[in-house]
């Protein structure tokens, strides 16, 4: 018996902090070939739009994009087709009402596709994920059914956005070197608009035309906040950026400085968590932690002596100030949780039919002088979104899937000591209180969450069955000895 605890702790003391595929041998630096085709795609795209020409920035965009993937697609390279797609979510949610709105579902399904093609064995292996597997056909259901009651297609249809986002970034799992460009893509992706939206608007990520209003800052803030994570988080290998210090801390303080001009309150409060959490369970990487923390708190100061300074205090005095309700400084979330109860009670347990949320708000919320009394308007959190149109049926289903998520990440961080599927699920949990969550930029949280249920280390299983056996056999022999 002391053999095999022997052998379990010599494992869990000399477990790589790396993946599966670092520890395979794959290269671990970055796809030039990926970045230079989404630089093509995104920086003439974002300084058209900064010039105030936005359709035209799109048209270059997605002009650009069917040029630099074709070639891809023809010669199967599913790798770089998915680290490129994945790498231009931001761009793909900002720009996909001048394509077609569900341009986004298209693109990601097609990604899926490639890969069924070239990988079978790969996609099979995500569909043995008892848990994705799961998700897949509810998100599937869900939608159909939205469809069939509401003979709307669109119904509901970005929560196969959110569910094709996180099987993309889960296929790449094996292949550290693309999901590390794809991770470096989100950072390229979300600071070039970033500073294509610095012209427009009070709140960066928003900019309104004389025709069309474009972005939302929760939108624009989600990716950022997941690049400032990943710049502190397990020494910056999910950007492949270990042994770059120079490079994490300004990747990190350019995040934090985009994500205080957004002011966006929800994933400040995101970001809130997820240093909170590092700080506490992350102990080698404190002093990095502390002197990003610090380089933000000078570039805050600067940006707040910047004409841009007024709209930040305005949006942060209205998280804190003491004058303001609580439904002002929430932007009316808080009308929609007192609602809540009432709607959910009435039909707590399949709900009103999915499709039904808007119709529902409009229906309940007219009897009260509250948050857009009267009108048709979504749920701003993916519980109470669900709660209303599934009951307690589809939020029990989602509970049951996400919220062990928790338990795999802190497994998944004590063997390995990688952090991220452990702040991907947190976060993620966090998001779904404050908007639907069910698009692209969630189901990367997802699919980083994911992760921590499909790698364990080379050996594992042989050492647990051994201590298993020895454990066995050491209770006979104790039996044997106490008979008379």
């Amino acid at each position: 018996m002391s053999d095999a605890y022997l052998r379990l702790d010599r494992l869990r003391a000399n477990i790589p902090s790396a993946p599966v595929s670092a520890q395979l041998g794959f290269t671990n630096t970055l796809d030039r070939d990926v970045l230079f085709r989404l630089a093509i795609c995104m920086l003439p795209a974002m300084g058209i739009f900064a010039i105030g020409r936005p359709a035209t920035g799109a048209k270059w965009f997605f002009g650009a994009l069917v040029l630099v993937l074709a070639p891809l697609v023809l010669r199967k390279d599913h790798l770089r087709v998915a680290a490129l797609v994945v790498g231009l979510i931001p761009a793909l949610m900002i720009f996909r009402g001048f394509l077609f709105y569900n341009s986004v579902v298209f693109i990601l399904g097609m990604t899926i596709f490639l890969w069924l093609v070239t990988q079978p064995r790969e996609v099979n292996h995500l569909l043995a994920n008892l848990r994705f597997r799961m998700l897949l056909f509810l998100a599937t259901a869900y939608w159909l059914v939205s469809f069939y009651l509401t003979r709307d297609y669109t119904s509901n249809i970005r929560v196969l956005e959110w569910i094709f986002a996180a099987a993309t970034v889960y296929l790449l799992v094996n292949q550290w070197r693309f999901l590390g460009t794809a991770m470096v893509g989100i950072a390229i992706s979300i600071f070039s608009i970033g500073f294509g939206f610095l012209p427009y608007g009070d709140r960066l990520g928003m900019a309104e035309f004389e025709e069309f209003r474009l972005g939302n800052a929760i939108t624009f803030g989600i990716p950022l906040t997941m690049i400032l994570v990943l710049s502190l988080a397990d020494h910056g290998k999910w950007l492949l950026l270990e042994n770059h210090t120079h490079w994490r801390l300004a990747i990190g303080i350019t995040a934090g400085s985009l994500l205080l001009l957004s002011t966006s309150r929800g994933s400040w409060l995101v970001i809130v968590v997820n240093l909170t959490v590092l700080l506490f369970i992350n102990k080698k990487q404190r002093g990095m932690l502390f002197g990003l923390l610090g380089l933000m708190v000078i570039a805050t100061v600067i940006l707040l002596a910047t004409s841009r300074g007024d709209s930040v205090e305005a949006f942060f005095d209205r998280t804190v100030s003491s004058e303001r309700t609580l439904a002002n400084t929430t932007s009316g979330r808080t009308d929609q949780w007192w609602l809540f109860p009432e709607v959910f009670l009435a039909s707590p347990i399949w709900g009103f039919g999915p499709g039904s949320g808007e119709n529902t708000y409009a229906h309940y919320s007219n009897r009260y002088n509250i948050y857009l009394s009267g009108r048709r308007q979504g749920w701003h959190a993916v519980y109470m979104h669900v709660g209303v149109e599934t009951g307690l049926i589809g939020l029990g289903a989602l509970m049951i899937i996400l919220v062990p998520l928790i338990f795999h990440g802190i497994r998944h961080w004590r063997y390995s000591g990688d952090t991220v599927p452990l702040l991907g699920i947190l976060s993620y949990l966090l998001i779904g209180a404050s908007v639907i969550g069910m698009d692209a930029a969630s189901g990367v949280y997802l699919g980083l969450a994911l992760l921590s249920g499909n790698w364990r280390p080379e050996g594992y299983s042989e050492t647990k069955n051994a201590l298993r056996e020895s454990l066995l056999e050491h209770a006979s022999c104790r039996r044997l000895a106490a008979r008379p």
